[in-house]
């Protein structure tokens, strides 16, 4: 998919994009607010307050150059009447509609195990598959090991001296085992006795019900888009390498003692626990891969954009018990991995 122009008036927009297809060029209009700085009291071209942005986008590669040769005839003469098709292609889009469900039922008296309605591809871009067995894998993990743990704090045993169920299990499931870490304040003191595990089982902790759910539904939007594109190994290896580089930064942070009052919210730990980090991941990589690659079909709205990175810098300054180092860090894994697939001759949507 690829952007070709933008126009201030919606009216305009869309009639240009019926008039592209009735030339069999699909265009999509993506209408948001203009900025402040773009609402000039007024003049030739330039949009009034209040005004909109109007972003033609060109689904098939191969017409990108035909539709903004068309978009400068367009911005000659918009009120030409052969502009005015808007008939015309409803007309179309209703012959295609039925088209499709013919092709459907026929399809489906001939081979009736094909894909129902509703599971074809995404954003008219063939996927890799239809199933996220990765992201239902993490909720459900995540949901099983934070109720046995008690949200991060476990019962207690009534016997003295002797582990609850819970506590066990979070001990076990910890980045370090608090009993190893108070020798030495060796933060990867556990990992170091060949329990690697604990890289990756930390993201399976959530410390309360809020925590989790904000979490898991961040898993589950994100990475269900990513997964179905992208296939499950590579949503594995994306989760995998952004859950546990978050976890690493989150530890290489200096203490809290050690910074300014200011900086409290950048401290390490080596007790932190959640799937944050892995979020960040995934909203890195949705950021920058679409960015890189014009063709990808799926981009996050600059709204979203700005309320990710905006908590992100609201949670260091003003939120305490906080896994910032995470967040940073498993944004940068996102970040790098997008920009190194987009480089990848490989790469399909390239």
């Amino acid at each position: 998919m690829r952007r070709i122009g933008t126009l201030t008036d919606p009216d305009q927009a869309r009639r240009f994009a019926d008039f592209l297809f009735t030339l069999s060029i699909e265009c999509n209009v993506d209408i948001e607010d203009a900025p402040a700085a773009d609402k000039p009291t007024g003049g030739a071209g330039e949009t009034a307050a209040g005004g909109k942005q109007c972003h033609l986008w060109i689904r098939d590669e191969s017409h990108v150059e035909r539709a903004k040769q068309e978009l400068d005839a367009f911005l000659r003469s918009p009120t030409d009447e052969k502009y005015r098709v808007g008939d015309e292609a409803e007309r179309i889009r209703k012959q295609r509609q039925s088209e499709e469900k013919r092709k459907k039922r026929l399809q489906q008296k001939v081979n009736p195990k094909a894909p129902a309605a509703g599971t074809g591809p995404l954003m008219g871009v063939p996927t890799r598959q239809q199933t996220i067995p990765v992201v239902i894998a993490m909720v459900i993990l995540s949901v099983i090991a934070s109720f046995s743990t008690g949200f991060g704090n476990p019962k207690t045993s009534p016997v003295p001296g002797e582990l609850s169920t819970e506590e066990t299990i979070f001990y076990g499931l910890s980045f370090v085992d608090w009993r190893d870490y108070v020798i030495g304040k060796d933060p990867l003191a556990s990992i170091k006795q060949g329990e690697v595990w604990r890289l990756v089982t930390p993201l399976f902790l959530h410390g309360d019900t809020y925590h989790l759910a904000f979490n898991m539904l961040g898993i589950f939007f994100l990475g269900s888009a990513i997964e179905r594109l992208e296939g499950s190994w590579f949503m594995a290896l994306l989760l995998l390498a952004s859950g546990i580089f978050g976890g690493l930064v989150q530890i290489w942070l200096p203490p809290v003692d050690a910074l300014p009052p200011m900086l409290a919210g950048l401290a390490g730990s080596p007790f932190s626990i959640g799937a944050s980090g892995a979020v960040y991941g995934l909203f890195g990589y949705l950021w920058i891969r679409p960015a890189l690659t014009p063709s990808y079909p799926v981009r996050m709205m600059p709204s979203n954009v700005a309320i990710m990175l905006g908590w992100l810098v609201f949670c260091i300054f003003f939120v305490e018990r906080i896994a910032n180092g995470a967040h940073i860090g498993g944004l940068v894994a996102g970040v790098v991995i997008a920009v190194v697939v987009s480089r990848m001759p490989s790469d399909r949507f390239a």
